[in-house]
C-alpha cells in the first residue's frame, strides 16, 4: 500500500498558486508510525510520500519514519520506498546524503527563471537565488530527481523557458502542471500564449529525442501514453489513485491529497483502518463520469475526467472546470503531432521509450536507475 503522508500544512514559502490551507497542523510520531503499520497490511512492500506544506520542516519526523520502517524491514523483510515533494530551500548535504542511503527520491518544485514571480518567502523575497546551490548538490547524489513546475497565468509566457531551464540544470524528468484553481484568472489570451509555449516545447522534445536523450516531459509524454493505452488510460489513473491514499496530520485517511480535511471524503484513520461503507461511498462519488464528459472524444485520454468533484454541500457536486477542458483540448493534438512525426520516422529512441515493454529493465541496467514512470507517478 502507498501512502502520502501530509506531515504538516505549514510552509516557509507563500506560493501564489498553493492549494494547501496554511496552518500549524503537524503529524506526531505516533500517527506516523501507526500509518506505517497500516501501510503494511496485506502487502509485501509500501511506498511513503512525504508531503506538506513543506515536509522538510518536519525533518526529524522524516528521519524517524525512515529509521522505524528500516528496522521493520530488517525484521520482517517488508520493503519500503520513499519519496518527497519539496521546495528545496531547506535541503542540505546531510539530508541529501541520508536520502541517498535510504533510496529516497525527490520531487523538486521549481519554476525556472519565473521562480520569483510566484514562489516567494513570507516576507516577499524570491527563492530563486537560495536554490541555485541546492540544485547541483541534489542532482549530484540524486540524478533521477523530478523537476516540478506550475504554469500560472502570470508566468504562462515562460512555460517553455522553464522546461529548458530545468533541462539545462540537469533534470531529465520534468513535470509541468496547470494552476487550474477556480481562482486562477485564465483567459483565452493566456491559452493563446500557452499554445505557442507548447509549440516551443515540441521543438525541444523533437531535438532531445532525435539526439537520444533519455527524458520525460509530462505535458507531451502523458498524452502519448494516453494514446497508446486508449480506453484504459483514465481508468488506470483511478486505480493508481486508489493505491495512493492520503493521511492527514491527525491520522485521518482520504482518497487523495485534494480531499484532505473534507469530511465527506474521510474513509478511515490509521489506527482503526478503512471504513468500508465510507470508502465505498467516497469512491462512488469520485468515479462518476460527469455528464458533459460522457460523450467527449477525449474522455478516455483525459487527465481530469475523474477529477471534477467540487467541495460544496455534501461533496457530490460535479464541477467540470472550463480551464481543465480547454487545456486537454489544447495539448492533446499538439502531443499527437509530435508522436506522429517520430513514429513515422521510426525514431529508435521514441519507439524504445513508448513501445518496448522491456524498456524499464533495459533502462535499469544501462543507468543503474529506475524507468521514468516509476519515478514520476506519484508526482503528477
Amino acid at each position: 500500500m502507498n501512502l502520502t503522508l501530509h506531515l504538516t500544512n505549514s510552509c516557509n514559502l507563500k506560493c501564489e498558486y498553493c492549494f494547501v490551507d496554511p496552518g500549524m497542523q503537524r503529524m506526531t510520531q505516533d500517527v506516523a508510525f501507526a500509518a506505517i503499520n497500516f501501510a503494511m497490511q496485506n502487502c509485501t512492500s509500501s511506498g511513503l510520500l512525504f508531503y506538506g506544506g513543506e515536509p522538510l520542516l518536519e525533518r526529524k519526523l522524516i528521519e524517524g519514519i525512515i529509521e522505524y520502517s528500516g528496522n521493520i524491514r530488517k525484521k520482517t523483510g517488508h520493503a519500503f520506498y520513499y519519496k518527497i515533494t519539496t521546495n528545496g530551500t531547506l535541503l542540505d548535504e546531510s539530508f541529501i546524503n541520508m536520502a541517498k542511503e535510504a533510496n529516497l527520491m525527490f520531487g523538486f518544485s521549481h519554476d525556472g527563471l519565473a521562480q520569483d514571480t510566484c514562489r516567494v518567502f513570507h516576507n516577499g523575497q524570491g527563492s530563486f537565488s537560495v536554490l541555485e546551490e541546492k540544485i547541483p548538490m541534489l542532482l549530484k547524489q540524486h540524478p533521477y530527481s523530478v523537476g516540478m513546475s506550475v504554469i500560472n497565468p502570470s508566468t504562462v509566457h515562460r512555460a517553455a523557458e522553464t522546461v529548458q531551464f530545468l533541462f539545462d540544470k540537469g533534470f531529465r524528468y520534468i513535470t509541468q502542471s496547470l494552476n487550474y484553481s477556480r481562482f486562477a484568472p485564465w483567459t483565452q489570451s493566456h491559452f493563446n500564449i500557452l499554445k505557442k509555449e507548447y509549440e516551443k516545447m515540441v521543438n525541444m522534445y523533437l531535438i532531445w529525442t532525435r539526439t537520444e536523450e533519455k527524458f520525460y516531459l509530462s505535458p507531451i509524454d502523458l498524452k502519448i501514453i494516453s494514446h497508446i493505452k486508449g480506453e484504459s488510460y483514465a481508468k488506470d489513473r483511478t486505480v493508481y489513485a486508489r493505491n495512493q491514499l492520503s493521511v492527514a496530520p491527525d491520522g485521518k485517511i482520504y482518497p487523495g491529497s485534494k480531499y484532505i480535511d473534507n469530511p465527506y471524503f474521510e474513509i478511515g484513520d490509521v489506527f482503526s483502518g478503512i471504513d468500508a461503507v465510507k470508502s465505498k461511498a467516497a469512491y462512488e462519488k469520485i468515479e462518476i463520469i460527469p455528464e458533459p464528459c460522457s460523450e467527449c472524444t477525449l474522455r478516455p485520454r483525459c487527465n481530469y475526467v475523474y477529477d471534477s468533484i467540487s467541495s460544496k454541500g455534501d461533496g457530490t457536486v460535479r464541477d467540470v472546470s472550463p480551464v481543465q477542458c480547454a487545456h486537454e483540448q489544447l495539448i492533446t493534438p499538439i502531443a499527437d503531432t509530435v508522436a506522429e512525426k517520430l513514429y513515422k520516422e521510426r525514431n529508435a529512441m521514441f519507439m524504445h521509450k513508448h513501445y518496448n515493454k522491456m524498456y524499464s529493465v533495459v533502462s535499469l541496467v544501462e543507468d543503474k536507475g529506475v524507468y521514468l514512470p516509476e519515478i514520476i507517478s506519484a508526482y503528477e
